[in-house]
């Protein structure tokens, strides 16, 4: 049934134009959709391109840092090798330094009397005082020594009109070794005071010595001393890089005496000992400068050119 006051034609003709519309409106819809999908597919490809672009970013970053953590590996390598380099020439002008100004450096060795021996070993036959039993007075009445301490030699003198002064031969315990490879003139040096027990006309008149390994004896021949005079006997090893023998010297009271003793040949060690003869002595091998220094002043020792 028509609408009231409508005809059928008008009803028909309102219908064409409602759903004229609604074909209008699907159209816009879907042109809205379209246009709404295609902004949506512009927006995932822009954003996908943005996290490209971010990644990128990223790695260029990440490349960038490994390349200048390279090159500051590289810089930190060429800095140490050149502060090592100047280093190097810097030990080498100095070492070489010393050799041209004739610098000696001494060498500072823990030392002790330890070793009696010589041309009378034992004190008499009964070998009363020795290494296990070494202080103590000969039986027998003979003059010989006691090893007091490490530095301190004693000599008991012979009972008189029973025995006879013995003359024994003590080593220290450690040799002066040549230095390996060393660039400096090397200094060895002990004293010893010496303290007169009596008054002989055939007293023994030299005391601090040292001898090479072929036993090779170095010593002065001839000197005149006084109760508590101080002899200090050194070695001096040349440097390894130069062609020269070691030498020996020695001191009273703090003055050298006479020329130094030129070695023959490049030994690897010479021993520090003494022979004692109604002397007793006590020793410094340089154990604590700081505390006991030496009588001769090793500082102002400067290598001799001097020779008998």
């Amino acid at each position: 049934m028509a609408e009231e006051g409508l005809t059928n034609s008008d009803l028909e003709l309102k219908l064409v134009n409602q759903s004229n519309d609604l074909i209008k409106l699907q159209t816009n819809f879907n042109e809205l959709q379209m246009k709404f999908n295609e902004e949506k597919e512009k927006t995932f490809n822009f954003e996908k391109k943005i996290t490209f672009l971010e990644n990128e970013l990223k790695e260029m970053k990440e490349k960038n840092r490994k390349l200048e953590s390279g090159y500051k590996n590289e810089i930190e390598q060429v800095n140490n090798l050149f502060e090592k380099k100047i280093a190097d020439l810097t030990i080498k002008f100095e070492q070489l330094n010393n050799v041209t100004r004739k610098v000696v450096n001494f060498v500072e060795i823990k030392n002790k009397w330890k070793t009696i021996a010589g041309k009378y070993i034992k004190c008499c036959d009964d070998n009363c005082i020795n290494q296990s039993n070494p202080i103590g007075n000969c039986i027998k009445g003979n003059g010989f020594i006691n090893l007091i301490n490490d530095e301190y030699i004693k000599y008991i003198n012979c009972v008189e009109g029973k025995g006879e002064d013995v003359d024994p031969v003590i080593t220290a315990e450690n040799s002066f070794k040549r230095p390996q490879n060393c660039f400096n003139y090397s200094l060895f040096y002990f004293e010893i005071k010496c303290k007169m027990e009596r008054e002989l006309n055939n007293c023994l008149n030299w005391m601090s010595a040292i001898k090479n390994e072929k036993e090779e004896e170095f010593k002065l021949s001839t000197f005149s001393w006084n109760d508590n005079d101080v002899f200090g006997c050194g070695l001096v090893y040349p440097p390894t890089i130069v062609n020269e023998f070691p030498y020996i010297f020695f001191t009273q009271n703090g003055n050298q005496i006479g020329k130094a003793l030129l070695s023959k040949d490049n030994f690897d060690y010479y021993q520090p000992y003494v022979v004692l003869q109604c002397c007793s002595v006590e020793t410094n091998f340089g154990n604590n400068l700081e505390t006991k220094p030496f009588v001769y002043d090793i500082s102002k020792h400067f290598v001799l050119k001097e020779f008998y």
